[in-house]
């Protein structure tokens, strides 16, 4: 276990995530604008928050699409 810290509008934030898991969002949450050594503002979690939401999003369309594709053999 690996703990994931996060500091917004002065209050720190703590989780514990597997070592792997923990790796993938702290790379994700830098790429995002986060910092994990100063305090952030809650515009740019937003903007993480919406960056994963499309990241999502598009995951499901090609899910959906390749459902449709093996649907029709």
């Amino acid at each position: 276990m690996k703990k994931v810290s996060l500091s917004l509008l002065g209050k720190r934030y703590e989780v514990n995530l597997e070592d792997d898991f923990a790796e993938y969002v702290i790379t994700d949450m830098e790429a995002s604008g986060l910092s994990l050594q100063k305090d952030n503002n809650p515009s740019v979690l937003l903007k993480a928050y919406l960056k994963l939401a499309h990241k999502n999003r598009s995951y499901e369309e090609e899910i959906d699409l390749l459902i449709d594709t093996l649907e029709g053999f």
